[in-house]
């Protein structure tokens, strides 16, 4: 698949969770989803939020190794992702400097998914 159709999958897909999130937590509609990068540069971490200017870096490298890899990157990495941003909108800084802290726990369950902070993506660099 193509970088530009990748990028497009991951944006309906940020759009479609960030709205799951907004129902979830009404507070966050008064918020637009974080821009979707896609980093070549990624290859043990599969993305990073940036949460003060509402950007998420995505490993392209996870989404073009595999058509499991690209599922999960869309099933349980942008969510994991928007949920850090989500975070930082409803209740600032994590107390936890690496973003998974205990409000961050929370969001990931409530949006359905297991609050482990780390994915088991292999790739070569």
């Amino acid at each position: 698949m193509d970088r530009q159709k990748i990028l497009n999958a991951t944006n309906r897909q940020a759009d479609r969770v960030w709205g799951i999130l907004c129902e979830l937590r009404p507070r966050l509609v008064r918020y637009n989803p974080p821009k979707i990068v896609l980093n070549g540069r990624l290859w043990r971490t599969a993305g990073r939020c940036f949460q003060t200017t509402r950007t998420i870096d995505l490993g392209v490298k996870f989404f073009e190794h595999s058509r499991d890899y690209g599922i999960i990157m869309l099933t349980v990495i942008v969510p994991h992702e928007l949920i850090h941003q989500a975070d930082f909108d409803l209740y600032g800084e994590s107390e936890l400097k690496c973003g998974h802290g205990k409000n961050w726990r929370k969001l990931m369950l409530e949006y359905g998914l297991p609050d482990n902070p780390f994915h088991s993506m292999e790739i070569k660099r």
